[in-house]
């Protein structure tokens, strides 16, 4: 296959995988949006919610190594499908069942393995089809894209909310998995040379490679920052309309949190160039002590009113994400051809670490300090906004240790 044939194939691969992935992450969001209206007419209590929240990434962590380690033995496309049926299932068992707290740790943890077999399988089996100057590029707008999926979840949740109600919204995350299933067929089989993934011997392996190991270390202080912010972020622009006397309604809201979403897309596609110019490492630091430093402004700020709450909530959306795919390049680029599957797994557990404990200890400080008070609001945001600090710390010691070596 000639060069520009290549290009081409990998062009033809990155458009199927990256609408697979926006109708994949259907159900992604669909609970977060949901908060106010679920913790009402469930009676749930706000660590209640960190926990249904936290079981999500609980059951990520769980299925993720072995799903995406399995794509270094296995065609990728294979285990994204799988990730996409478990999508399925539980979209539809919400949309018939969910009926309380133990009903909605059993329906999220199902979506937390769907999703595992979803994103990173998909940035693998983009991987496997892709080659040349251009493969960076590609992974980048994979990653990035993961930003219009959640955002189309968020949408698309409040939309039916207010259409239909919210078993309608659980309903519309369980179809699109399946219409994502049916992107996957065009694509061209591979079979992976790696013979590591999912085994002790190549995690092993995959752990002793510094460099990707330092962006896998940040990549788990992304995500608590990142999965923590976008649990609340519908119920804290609705506390934040009320507390300061706007006059928004909760389609505006759902609007609005759509909005936040979906400029992270553009953010991680900047980020990943200017660090793709610059020293990797530098440049994700400085994103990530910026982005701790709004995160932590933003529950300080409703004095000056919603307007400058909402602008600066639609900042912090761009730099949550602008390191995005910045550490995903950068730990695709630094692991070994055949220990790519078991790396990627390796950042997915770390990553679902750090998403799954943001939930639960922004939710606890909410109902220690009150849901319904500025101080739960302010110590919650800047719970989240302190997981981005930890990234920074990891890199610098990898760095460290690079030189000594």
């Amino acid at each position: 296959m000639s060069e520009a044939a290549a290009a081409a194939a990998g062009r033809r691969a990155a458009f199927f995988l990256c609408a697979a992935l926006v109708l994949g992450l259907a159900g992604n969001m669909t609970f977060q949006a949901l908060v106010p209206e679920l913790s009402a007419e469930l009676a749930l209590s706000k660590t209640e919610i960190g926990w249904i929240s936290t079981v999500n990434y609980l059951a990520y962590a769980a299925a993720a190594p072995l799903l995406v380690g399995l794509t270094d033995r296995i065609d990728a496309r294979l285990v994204m499908g799988s990730g996409l049926a478990f999508s399925l299932v539980a979209g539809l068992g919400s949309a018939l069942f969910l009926d309380g707290f133990l009903s909605a740790l059993l329906w999220r943890g199902l979506s937390g393995i769907g999703i595992a077999g979803t994103y990173m399988p998909g940035l693998k089996a983009l991987t496997d089809r892709t080659a040349g100057p251009g493969q960076a590029r590609l992974q980048a707008l994979y990653t990035a894209v993961y930003s219009v999926g959640t955002a189309l979840s968020a949408w698309l949740a409040g939309l039916l909310l207010v259409a239909l109600g919210w078993r309608a919204a659980f309903l519309a995350s369980g179809l699109l998995p399946a219409l994502a299933g049916l992107l996957l067929v065009p694509l061209l089989p591979h079979r992976p040379r790696g013979s590591g993934g999912g085994t002790a011997a190549g995690i092993r392996a995959a752990l002793r490679q510094k460099r990707a190991m330092g962006f896998a270390l940040a990549y788990g202080a992304h995500c608590w920052e990142l999965f923590g912010f976008r649990t609340w972020l519908v119920a804290f622009l609705v506390f934040a309309a009320a507390e300061t006397g706007a006059a928004v309604d909760r389609a505006s809201i759902a609007s609005f949190a759509t909005l936040v979403l979906l400029l992270g897309l553009p953010a991680s596609l900047v980020g990943n160039e200017l660090a793709s110019r610059l020293p990797r490492t530098a440049v994700v630091s400085a994103f990530m002590l910026a982005s701790a430093g709004l995160g932590t402004a933003l529950g300080l700020v409703l004095d000056a009113g919603f307007a400058l709450t909402l602008a600066l909530a639609l900042l912090y959306g761009c730099l949550v994400m602008i390191d995005s795919a910045a550490i995903t390049v950068g730990t695709v680029q630094a692991a070994a051809a055949e220990l790519k599957g078991a790396t990627l797994a390796i950042q997915t557990l770390l990553g679902s670490v750090g998403a799954m404990l943001a939930p639960l200890a922004s939710g606890f400080l909410l109902d220690l300090l009150g849901p319904g008070t500025r101080a739960g609001w302010a110590a919650a945001l800047a719970c989240v906004a302190a997981g981005a600090l930890l990234g920074p710390l990891a890199l610098a010691f990898v760095a460290r240790g690079e030189r000594r070596g």
